[in-house]
């Protein structure tokens, strides 16, 4: 009965050996796991793994692509807690765009680097649109208009490429663009949201028109575009409880809620409604809807986090950190980090109220650096349009 409160350490015993085994006789072994107990020792394991388990047998593998067995997976790995940190780096001379995956811990160890397959029509790099369960939303876009949008799981080496569509073309002549990415834990699926400004939108006006459309992963497609009426938004998003959330120029924060699919208005702190969207970053901090304002200028920056969400009254200063600084990533535990003035990157430590060094090598352009947390997981394994990077 220990193996049933243990399962790693049946793990240990019969993995290796049905992983690289010739001997029929061992893999009969297999069969003295219950079919309940194995699918519990293969949920503990990383997802590199997995695709190695696939090779086992054709009932492993039929289990491992099940879209029931991703999910679970999925939230077996955010239950525990397994969360990494993709780190993206770019390299003036070369111009080679570099991912690799990191142990969250202090130093950012090295977990492996990741091949980037993708180059960029426009920019040196891909802009990071979000990160969730494991699947990267990649945008090649250029000041709000964009050719190609891309869903990427790095770990497993799988993408895949959003299909083209009239909105994408009207694009390229109207006003603006912005983009959203999250999960709809409701229906158990991953979106994103498009929303193409008419020209020249009226960046102060309290209502704007704009053309909708949200690509479904479930059915890799987009669905019919909708026109609708909402502010002119930043391009930068925070996903929080189910939500995308934008700021707005308007001096409001408009979510959109990924399992009712509406628009939702939300008040900024009273002492940001002044302030220049510039100044502000919109960002999920220890899983509070959060908006930091920058002190690049003002030697002042400020975190307000949104305590009970929803609630407008609940919003508290969370810190003022004296320093000429700008956000760049955040980390799970709560440290900023933040480029100052000279354009270098120092962590600050919110528990101990200390700035701390930054010891993880950035390597090239500080512009190119990014960062995101970031947790393992087999999502579009089973979509028979996904690509394999060779």
């Amino acid at each position: 009965m220990i193996f049933l409160h243990n399962p790693e350490t049946l793990l240990l015993q019969f993995v290796p050996i049905l992983l690289f085994s010739n001997n029929l006789e061992d893999l009969m072994a297999s069969r003295m796991l219950h079919n309940d107990l194995l699918e519990e020792i293969l949920l503990r394991l990383p997802a590199k793994s997995l695709l190695r388990c696939r090779c086992v047998c054709w009932s492993w593998n039929s289990l491992i692509i099940s879209p029931k067995f991703i999910l679970a997976h999925v939230y077996q790995n955010n239950e525990a807690k397994k969360y990494h940190v993709l780190l993206r780096s770019f390299g003036n001379a070369n111009k080679k765009v570099r991912y690799k995956l990191c142990h969250d811990n202090e130093n950012l160890d090295e977990i492996m680097t990741i091949d980037f397959p993708f180059v960029s029509q426009h920019n040196d790099f891909f802009r990071m649109l979000g990160s969730v369960n494991g699947l990267v939303c990649l945008s090649d876009d250029i000041v709000e208009a964009t050719d190609t949008l891309i869903l990427w799981n790095p770990v497993i080496r799988r993408y895949l490429t959003l299909p083209k569509r009239e909105l994408d073309a009207e694009s390229t002549y109207l006003g603006r663009s912005v983009f959203g990415f999250g999960f709809d834990s409701f229906s158990n699926d991953y979106k994103v949201i498009k929303i193409v400004y008419r020209k020249n939108p009226d960046f102060e006006a309290l209502q704007v028109e704009a053309s909708i459309a949200i690509f479904r992963l479930s059915s890799c497609c987009w669905g019919l575009s909708e026109s609708t009426s909402i502010p002119v938004l930043d391009t930068r998003q925070a996903y929080v409880n189910g939500i995308i959330h934008w700021l707005a120029y308007n001096k409001l924060i408009v979510g959109f809620d990924l399992k009712t699919e509406a628009f939702i208005d939300m008040m900024l702190p009273k002492t940001l409604q002044n302030s220049n969207i510039s100044d502000l970053t919109i960002a999920s901090w220890c899983d509070l809807l959060s908006v930091f304002e920058n002190g690049y200028w003002s030697g002042k920056l400020c975190l307000w986090v949104m305590k009970d969400y929803g609630a407008p009254d609940s919003w508290a200063k969370q810190f003022v950190i004296e320093t000429f600084a700008i956000v760049r990533s955040l980390r799970r535990n709560g440290c900023v980090i933040l480029e100052n003035i000279g354009e270098k990157l120092v962590l600050y430590n919110a528990k101990t109220n200390q700035f701390e060094e930054f010891k993880t090598h950035v390597e090239g352009s500080i512009r190119g650096f990014h960062m995101k947390s970031y947790i393992e997981s087999l999502v579009l394994l089973d979509k028979v349009d996904a690509q394999f990077v060779p």
